[in-house]
Order: C-alpha cells, then sequence, then structure tokens
C-alpha cells in the first residue's frame, strides 16, 4: 500500500465521478455552473475531485485545483491565487502564459480595501473568462470551509458574471459535527441554492461492499482485513486506510497512532460529564439508547442532555436512531475504551448489564449476555448467553447463534459443564447453517474426542452428523469414513422398536446413504435407504424420512422409474418443509432440481425449481449454503439452454454470498464453465484451479467429473487435444471406480471423443480402443434408464459417431447436420453452433460449398448470440480458409478471448511477411505434420493446388524442403509453428 494519496489506486464512487462529468459537459453547453460536495472529513472528497480532475484534463480541460488554509490571516482569494500560479508553473500553452502575464498584476491587487476587493473579484472573473475561450475550465476550491470570505464571494461572482462561459466551478467543504453545512458557509449556500445551475451532493462513507473491493484494490491478499477495517471506519475512506496502515505496520488492532493522539486530545477537551458520556458510549454495542445511557451515566437530565450536545458538537458523538447515540467511528471506540482503567471497564459493563436487565430492546440479550460476561458475572452471562442464543435461531441469525453457543461452551460457570457437551453440538449446528463447515467440523470434532464423548447411539449419531459437514467442506474422504463408523458403531436393531432408537437408527442410515448418493453409488444408496425406511416410517421421524424418499427418488431415475421418483421426491420436499429442518429441505429441493433439469431432461422446470429453491433457502437462512447450490444449478440449466446472461447474474449472486466448502466448488465450476464459453481462459483456469485445491483426486464424482471435463474443453480451446484426452483419462479412471451417474458420464466421453478426432487431425492418433468401451457400456445402461435420459445419451452417443466421422475417409458429410437438428429440437443453443460449424467443415471439405457455407453462417448467428468467443473464433477460422463470407461473423473474434498462453512478436526481419496469407495457411498446417491431401482437406482447396502454393513458399523463403520451411515458422512465430 503506497504511502502517498497520489500512489493509493482509486476506486469506486462511479455515480459521484458520473456526477462530476455531466455537470463539465452540462458547463460546456450552457455556461457556467457548480457543484457543492459535503461530507465527513476523510470521507474522500478530495480524492474525488482529484480523480476527476485527472480525467478532465485528459479529455483538454483547464483544472485549476486550490485548497483553503485553516489559518485566521490567510491571504484574501488564497486557494484561486494559488491554483493559477500553480497551473502558470507546470502548464503548457497560451492559458498558462495568459496566467503568468497576470499574476503579477493580481498579487498587486489584493488590497484589503472594499474597492481593491472588487477589483479583484472582477480580475479574476476575467481571467478565468479569458481562459475559458480556449478550452473548458474547471475550478476546484478545497476545504472550502476554511476559505476566506472573498473566495466563497468569488464562487457567486464567477457564476454571475460567466453565464455563458464553459467553466465548472467545484467546492468541497467538511460537515459540521452534526451533519449539516458548516456555519461560516450558511450565507453562501443560502444564496447559491436559488441558482438553477448548482447541484449539491453529500458523498457518503462506503458502503461495506465497496469498501470490501477498494480493499481488494489495496491489498489483494489480505482479505482477512475487511471485517477490522469496516468496524474501525465504516466506510470511511481515511480511517480505513490508516487502519490498514496500522496493521501492516505490526499493530494487530489496527489503531494508528495518529488517530489514537487524536481522539485523546479531543477528549481531554471534554467537561467531565460529557467524557463520562463518551466513555460510557465506547463500552456500549453499537448504537446506545438515551434511556439506556441515562441509567448508564446517572445524571440529572438538564445535566446530561448538555453533556450529549458537548460531546456532538465535538465531533466524538453522533445521533442513531430515533432515540439513540453512537460513536463517530468504530476507531473512537477503540481509543476511549482502551483508554479505561480496569476498575472503570468492569463498572462501565456492570451498569450495562443492569439497566439492559429491565430494558426491551432489539438484541437485548446478546448484549446483557456480552456485559454481564465483561463484568466478570459469568453465571448471569450464561443465561444471557442461552437466552441470545435461541432468540437469534428463531430469528435465523445462525451466524450469530454460532458465536452465542460456543461463548455458552466456554464460560467458566461452577456446575455447567456437563452441559459444555450439548453447548458444543449446538455450536457446530449453527456453524454449518451458516456456512462454516470448518468450524462445524472442528466443534463436532472437538466433542467426540473430549473427555465426556458420547457412546452408543448417540456417538453414530453425532459421528452421522460429522459426515454431513465433512461433505459440505468439501473433505469427502474423510466424509466417507465418518459415515462408515456412524454405521459401524450404530448398535442393533431395536426389539422393542423403541422410538428413540429407530429414529437416531433412522438419521444415521439415512445419512449413510445420503453419503453413497453424494458418491454416485446409487445401487448402494437404494439399499441402504429402503433399510432405513422400516424404521423412519416406523416412528414417523421426519427429517430422516424426506432424506431417504429423496436419496430414492433421485436413485429411480437411473431406472426406469422416474415418475416414481419424481413423486418421492415431491413427498420429500413436503414432508422436509413441514419439518422445519431447512437443512433437509434444502437437499430435497437440490435433488428434485437436479433430478428435473438432469435425467429427467425437464430443463425450464429443473431451472424453475431451482430458482425457486434458492429463494425459499434464503428465507430459511441459508442464503451461504443451500441457496448458493440451487443458484449454481440454475447457472448450469441456464448455460444450456443459451440463457448465459441470466446463469451469470445467478453465479454472480451466488458468489456474493462467499460461499466455503462444496458450495463454493459447485459456484466456481458453473462460472469456470460460463468464462470459458465467453472466452475468458484466464478466468476459466483461475476457477478450476481453485476447485482442484478442494475436490482433488478425491472429491465427489458429481465435482470431480464435471472438473475434468472443463479441464478437457478447456485444454481443447487451447489447440491441446492430447493433454484434453489425459483429463478425460482422468475422469474415466473415476468412472471405473464404480459410479452410477451417466449422466456426468456422457460428455465426457463426447470430449474425449472430440480430442481422438482433433489428436487425429493434427497427425497424432493416440488409441481409442478405451473409449469405445466406455461408449458400449454407456449405451447398455441407457437401455435400463428412463426414456428421458436415454434420449439424452442417445444424443451424446451421436455426437460421439460423428467425431469419429471426421476422421474416417468416405464418410457421410451430412451426419453433423442430422445431430444439429437433434440439438436444435432439444433446446441447446450452444452444441447446436458447435454441431453446425462440423456440418459445415465437412460439407465445405466435400466441395459442397453452398451448403457448407449456409451451415456455417447459422454457427456463426448462434454463437454470436451467446457471444460465444472460442467458438465464434473457430468458426471465423474456418470461413477464412475457406474463403467463405459470413456476414453475421464480427470483424475480429481474437480481442474476445483472454488466455496466458506465451505469445512471441516475429522478429523485425521476418522473412514469413513475404508469404501471402494463404501461403501463411498452407505453411502453418504443414508444420503440423500434414501431408499435401491433408493440408487439402483442411483448408478446403484441391491437392494439386497445395503443390503450387509449396513451390512458392519454398522460393519466397530460400528453402528446398518441407522441414525446412517448418523451422522458418517456427524461428519466427514459435506458438504457430509447434505442435502439442
Amino acid at each position: 500500500m503506497s504511502d502517498t494519496p497520489a500512489g493509493r489506486p482509486f476506486h469506486g464512487r462511479s455515480a459521484e465521478l458520473e456526477l462530476l462529468r455531466s455537470a463539465l459537459r452540462g458547463a460546456v453547453a450552457h455556461g457556467a455552473s457548480a457543484v457543492l460536495l459535503g461530507g465527513d472529513a476523510g470521507v474522500g472528497k478530495t480524492r474525488l475531485v482529484t480523480e476527476f480532475g485527472r480525467s478532465a484534463v485528459a479529455e483538454g480541460t483547464v483544472v485549476l485545483t486550490g485548497r483553503a488554509l485553516d489559518i485566521a490571516d490567510a491571504p484574501s482569494f488564497w486557494p484561486v491565487v494559488s491554483a493559477l500560479r500553480e497551473h502558470a508553473r507546470s502548464g503548457t500553452g497560451e492559458v498558462a502564459r495568459t496566467f503568468a502575464a497576470a499574476l503579477g498584476d493580481l498579487d498587486g491587487s489584493a488590497g484589503a480595501s472594499a474597492s481593491g476587493r472588487v477589483e479583484m473579484l472582477g480580475e479574476l472573473c476575467g481571467l478565468v473568462g479569458r481562459a475559458a475561450r480556449e478550452s473548458p475550465v474547471v475550478l476546484v476550491v478545497d476545504d472550502l470551509h476554511w476559505a476566506d470570505r472573498s473566495t466563497r464571494d468569488l464562487f457567486a461572482y464567477l457564476l454571475a458574471g460567466l453565464a455563458t462561459e464553459p467553466v465548472l466551478l467545484v467546492g468541497t467543504y467538511r460537515d459540521d459535527p452534526a451533519g449539516g453545512i458548516p456555519a461560516v458557509l450558511l450565507p453562501l449556500v443560502t444564496e447559491l441554492r436559488r441558482h438553477r445551475a448548482v447541484t449539491f451532493r453529500q458523498v457518503r462513507p462506503l458502503p461495506r461492499a465497496e469498501l470490501a473491493e477498494l480493499l481488494g484494490v489495496w491489498e489483494p491478499d489480505r482479505p482477512d482485513l475487511e471485517p477490522l477495517v469496516w468496524a474501525h471506519s465504516a466506510g470511511n475512506v481515511f480511517l480505513a486506510e490508516e487502519t490498514v496502515r496500522a496493521v501492516l505496520d505490526g499493530d494487530p488492532r489496527g489503531v494508528p497512532q495518529t488517530v489514537r493522539e487524536l481522539v485523546r486530545a479531543g477528549a481531554a477537551g471534554l467537561s467531565p460529564v460529557a467524557r463520562q458520556v463518551v466513555r460510557a458510549m465506547a463500552a456500549g454495542i453499537g448504537d446506545v439508547e438515551h434511556p439506556l445511557l441515562a441509567a448508564v451515566v446517572d445524571r440529572p437530565g438538564a445535566e446530561l442532555a448538555v453533556a450529549v450536545r458537548e460531546a456532538v458538537d465535538a465531533g466524538f458523538v453522533v445521533a442513531a436512531g430515533d432515540d439513540g447515540y453512537a460513536l463517530r467511528h468504530g476507531l473512537m471506540s477503540e481509543v476511549v475504551a482502551g483508554d479505561l482503567l480496569p476498575a472503570e471497564r468492569i463498572d462501565l459493563h456492570e451498569r450495562f448489564a443492569r439497566a439492559l436487565s429491565t430494558h426491551d430492546g432489539p438484541g437485548g440479550a446478546a448484549r446483557l449476555a456480552h456485559h454481564w460476561q465483561r463484568a466478570g458475572h459469568p453465571a448471569q452471562a450464561l443465561a444471557a448467553t442461552l437466552s441470545a442464543a435461541e432468540e437469534a435461531e428463531r430469528l435465523r441469525g445462525y451466524a450469530e447463534a454460532h458465536r452465542h453457543w460456543l461463548r455458552a461452551a466456554t464460560l467458566p460457570v461452577a456446575g455447567a459443564a456437563a452441559a459444555r457437551g450439548g453447548f458444543l453440538e449446538k455450536a457446530a449446528a449453527a456453524a454449518e447453517l451458516a456456512g462454516d463447515h470448518e468450524s462445524a467440523v472442528a466443534l463436532l470434532s472437538e466433542r467426540l474426542s473430549g473427555p465426556e464423548a458420547p457412546t452408543g447411539l448417540d456417538e453414530a449419531v453425532l459421528r452421522s452428523r460429522l459426515a454431513r459437514y465433512l461433505m459440505a467442506a468439501g473433505q469427502v474422504g474423510e466424509a466417507q469414513e465418518a459415515a462408515r463408523r456412524a454405521v459401524a458403531v450404530l448398535p442393533g436393531d431395536s426389539a422393542d422398536g423403541t422410538p428413540g432408537t429407530d429414529a437416531a437408527r433412522a438419521e444415521v442410515l439415512a445419512g449413510y446413504a445420503t453419503a453413497l448418493l453424494a458418491q454416485a453409488e446409487f445401487s448402494a444408496a437404494r439399499e441402504v435407504a429402503q433399510e432405513a425406511l422400516v424404521p423412519a416410517r416406523r416412528v414417523g421421524e421426519p427429517r430422516a424420512l424426506a432424506s431417504l424418499l429423496s436419496v430414492l427418488g433421485f436413485g429411480a431415475a437411473f431406472t426406469r422409474d422416474g415418475e416414481a421418483g419424481l413423486e418421492a421426491l415431491s413427498e420429500a420436499v413436503g414432508i422436509a418443509e413441514a419439518s422445519g429442518d431447512p437443512v433437509t429441505l434444502g437437499e430435497c429441493l437440490q435433488q428434485r432440481a437436479e433430478l428435473l433439469s438432469g435425467p429427467l431432461n425437464a430443463l425450464d422446470d429443473g431451472v424453475a425449481e431451482a430458482l425457486a429453491g434458492a429463494e425459499r433457502m434464503a428465507e430459511l437462512g441459508l442464503g451461504r449454503t443451500a441457496a448458493v447450490s440451487l443458484r449454481a444449478l440454475a447457472a448450469n440449466g441456464m448455460f444450456r439452454r443459451g440463457s448465459w446472461d441470466d446463469a451469470e447474474r445467478q453465479v454472480a449472486l451466488a458468489w456474493a454470498a462467499a460461499p466455503a466448502g462444496a458450495q463454493a466448488v459447485e459456484v466456481r465450476l458453473a462460472r469456470a464453465r460460463l468464462r470459458m464459453g465467453r472466452g475468458d481462459l484466464d478466468g476459466s483456469e483461475e476457477d478450476l484451479a481453485a476447485v482442484e485445491l478442494v475436490a482433488g483426486s478425491a472429491g465427489l464424482p458429481k465435482l470431480r467429473l464435471p472438473l475434468l471435463i472443463l479441464r478437457a474443453g478447456l485444454e481443447m480451446w487451447r489447440g491441446r487435444p492430447e493433454l484434453a484426452r489425459e483429463h478425460v483419462g482422468a475422469g474415466l479412471d473415476v468412472v471405473e471406480s464404480g459410479i452410477d451417474d451417466v449422466w456426468a458420464y456422457a460428455p465426457l466421453l463426447w470430449h474425449g471423443a472430440r480430442a481422438h478426432s482433433e489428436a487425429v487431425l493434427a497427425g497424432r492418433a493416440p488409441d481409442p480402443s478405451g473409449l469405445r468401451k466406455h461408449r458400449s457400456e454407456l449405451v447398455a445402461r441407457g437401455d435400463r434408464s428412463v426414456p428421458a435420459l436415454r434420449a439424452v445419451l442417445a444424443t451424446f452417443e451421436a455426437m460421439c459417431t460423428a467425431e469419429d466421422a471426421r476422421v474416417t475417409p468416405g464418410a457421410d458429410p451430412g451426419i453433423w447436420a442430422g445431430v444439429a437438428d437433434l440439438l436444435e429440437r432439444l433446446g441447446q443453443p450452444y452444441p447446436t453452433a458447435y454441431a453446425r460449424l462440423r456440418s459445415a467443415e465437412a460439407l465445405l471439405g466435400a466441395r459442397r460449398a453452398g451448403a457448407g457455407t449456409d451451415e456455417l453462417g447459422r454457427a456463426a448467428s448462434g454463437a454470436w448470440e451467446l457471444r460465444a468467443a472460442p467458438l465464434l473464433a473457430e468458426i471465423a477460422g474456418i470461413a477464412r480458409r475457406a474463403r467463405a463470407p459470413i456476414p453475421e461473423l464480427p470483424a475480429t473474434v481474437a480481442p474476445l478471448i483472454r488466455d496466458r498462453t506465451p505469445h512471441t512478436d516475429p522478429a523485425p526481419e521476418n522473412p514469413l511477411t513475404a508469404l501471402t496469407d494463404r501461403e501463411l495457411e498452407v505453411l502453418e498446417v504443414l508444420a503440423g505434420g500434414a501431408t499435401n491431401k491433408e493440408i487439402a482437406t483442411t483448408l478446403f482447396i484441391a491437392p494439386k493446388t497445395v503443390g503450387a502454393h509449396l513451390a512458392r513458399i519454398f522460393a519466397k523463403l530460400g528453402v528446398s524442403n518441407r522441414t525446412q520451411a517448418a523451422g522458418v515458422l517456427r524461428r519466427y512465430v514459435p506458438e504457430r509453428g509447434v505442435t502439442e
């Protein structure tokens, strides 16, 4: 982070910048106008006008910037004269020369007499007017509240005297402590408000999201700073900068010494009662209501009112809400509270606790628990903490509930040790609901390994829950082990079928079935679910029953009974909704939406279910977990049906929830798919690399297979089919581990077929036998699935067969057209455009130029509608090689693709510049090892024409054979002459 304001990158404030730019455009069009920007000290007014001035100068505007001095005897017109002097010194052109010539006369005119002052007003007005005839002028007076009266009068004088000149006046001023116009500016403001060309705007503190973005620009590797910086600054940019600087200088609390000294100096100047008010506010939590403050300070009403007003006027306290107060910034609380002696601090917290015991207000239990704890009364703190935890759960504030339960587990209360295990369980459950999977795992692991660790049925239930938490955290191997161990320690089936035993047994077996389902072991999951369904129905345990029906319903889609599966899932959703358990409901909604958009191929219904489910989960407080998974699922469905803009919006909403664990992986996979399709190969690579850190080689198949498929696709767009084939091979290893998910299996095989055909066309021939074996198995599995899934699998097999045709001599050139028509009927625009591209390629290769050009145009139209840059680039390449005019193609596609693959510029004296475009194309294909016949096929020309091109290429390059020609290409444009 730079030590100078100019060195720190400017970020945000787009609305305020646009206001200033719009005002400048208005001044150019209609004559002089003004913008006055008010705001708290340090909020960023100066940085804003500086950034605006920089952009205005770049567009040819003369920008004059002066700052008022905070001294009583500042020279008249100082900010304006100093601005003129600076421009005369550093500027260029006629305006700078005009200012330089006039400065001597201006210095002599600035007398104290009334006549001298009036003369000076006229001189300055005329000087600015003359400059405005050369170019628009922006005059900025920073800290207008400190400006001398003459400077303030000049604002009104310039507006009146330069009615038609392109002049924009900009003034910044600091709000008074109460947040209004400073008294010294009231006469000017009153006059300017009557002027139609004057705009007033408050520069507010940055919202938390924008502050987080700004911190990401300053310190991209320190996202941990955001909570502290927000607490200290509340969006004030100066305080944010100072907090970051203090942390980087070694203070973990981030309290800058400069701010500490300012606060201490200001507090020392307060009266004793006002100082007592400020100290009480520092010991409080957030806003403090007036009745509560009165009870804590315990001063007569009139005396307290005077003290509060003093603290407000001094800039320490601000009004908050209808009847409360707060310290202006969190840093003030840090400094004032840090200066309290232990006895003072304990006394204040006890006063707050006793006052809150009879005070009804928002978050009362949480505040009461805090104050009792800080006052050293753990028993009272525990009672209040339990109330606060229960209140937070009722309000679905699961992150807060997690903290309260954790505090309850750590309070040193005599006789409460036996309850500690239960508090840890509740803290873990709340952490999981809040999306803090790692904390949930850590807390439940501590519970299971502690001195009072449960045994028997209780242990089995907790280990089952631990498996669920581990799965959500992305720790798949550990989750499987926990689920198996939960079943292993489960006591035998109860002979008398007691409700408690049956309910626990159902929960453990339901958890195991869900773990198997997540591993795509559908047959095993159904067997366990069927076994657990008996005790679950016997006791009517709703959460376990809903989970089991969800497992059975989803697994049924991979048999011949998809409708029964959907009915089971709908029943599961109803039971989960009635149970009031949001986690189980989220699982059931996810499975139903996935079943519809996946195996049942009811894409629109699946997307609608996912979106509705996401909204419902957000309502229930699971916006960071289940809602994220459902939004990612909806985005994937939108991608398939071609609604890419909508998909990007859903991904952005999901990512904004700050997901962790498996949910973060799901969002990144969805985003990587979109980024790749749109040509952001760099961004896609970043997401996939992050997914690999979580999913790894032992990740869930439902995450691992999409990762490998996307990896293969990325390498294909980068022109590296052999690397793509390696990723497909890794995916086939996952499949051979025993999964039943043919839905994820099918696109993997198509990517393998595509990579194989591209490798063969590039002169390399990997062994396709493994792919063929898996394709035969896929068709056989499809015969055992529901009709909708069979149709999807048949489509992928048709695409694989068409890929084979690309490298099969004498293959029907119309095979891809049939595939494209099939995909179009299924409402799949992206693969349809790809199939049209391949259809065009085959038709052009068969010398059917008219039909091939038509197909290429349809491919371009579909790809351009999606803004699918890599696909457009391939279409453009074929159009160029075939000399096919395609009006749907943009003028250039390459800039749309962002990829970090290295590029080397040609050497200055490059013999390749002597080649025509067509000759260079022939040389590029030749360098890949192609024969004359293969070159002809690739470029859609006759072999005889290839021979003529090669003769001219050899002559121009001064070489005698193909190897030497390819060597020249590799020397001057390495990336175009190297084959992977």
